[in-house]
């Protein structure tokens, strides 16, 4: 028996304006054919679904978001019992979610990038960045403290590999520091900001794989390709 979890940056879909919505139903194709159990999406959109047989958990709007996007959305084929409380819910939205290889807790969302200025527009590159680590690594501790297993996964703005192809040594270290203390196991490390992160036990059952977007008019329909993993357990 396996669970497929995978994660996409889908870079703010829309119905209308210059960011044509003819990318939609290639999104949305792109999800069908990857077939993941639980889908962690980040820049999305209401538009954007896996399909009819999957539940759903969104972000709140943010205050730049136009209507109908959402930061992160959880979408899982097995039933979502529980949402859960996150330090931001326009920024991460959690649940408990009942697979059949036990209770497993979501927790989908977007690491702020380096030009967040904040909410006075005074902060400092990255300053605004390493605040969103730790509040998130914060959440991550509690939430292990549940007795399911967990999963953290969405658009981390920051390398785990020695690349630099964004992030810092700073933000890299308090990452792996904030995973550590939540028994975390980052399976995408070895790539670029885009992130899926299980219980370590979990870890040791995964296969991960790295994918393309698919393009529209000749350029990706996003800016990022997507991760799943294949999670295997004995029956």
């Amino acid at each position: 028996m396996h669970i497929r979890i995978a994660t996409w940056n889908v870079e703010r879909p829309t119905v209308n304006g210059w960011k044509s919505p003819k990318r939609n139903p290639i999104i949305n194709q792109q999800l069908h054919e990857i077939n993941a159990d639980i889908w962690i999406l980040t820049e999305t959109h209401r538009v954007i679904t896996p399909g009819a047989e999957y539940e759903s958990l969104s972000t709140d709007k943010a205050k730049f978001h136009r209507e109908g996007e959402t930061r992160a959305t959880i979408w899982s084929r097995f039933p979502i019992q529980t949402p859960l409380n996150t330090f931001d819910p326009a920024v991460a939205v959690c649940a408990e979610i009942k697979t059949p290889a036990g209770r497993l807790i979501v927790y989908g969302s977007i690491i702020t990038w380096a030009h967040n200025k904040g909410s006075d527009g005074k902060s400092k590159m990255w300053a605004e960045h390493y605040k969103s680590i730790q509040a998130h690594g914060d959440d991550w501790a509690k939430l292990s403290q549940n007795g399911a297993a967990l999963c953290a996964a969405g658009d981390f703005n920051e390398t785990l590999n020695e690349s630099g192809w964004y992030g810092t040594k700073k933000g890299r270290e308090m990452l792996r520091q904030a995973l550590d203390r939540s028994h975390l196991a980052c399976l995408t490390q070895d790539y670029r900001v885009d992130h899926i992160c299980t219980t370590k036990e979990w870890a040791k059952k995964a296969e991960v794989h790295q994918w393309a977007a698919p393009p529209f008019n000749g350029k990706p329909v996003s800016d990022h390709g997507g991760y799943h993993v294949d999670l295997y357990f004995d029956t």
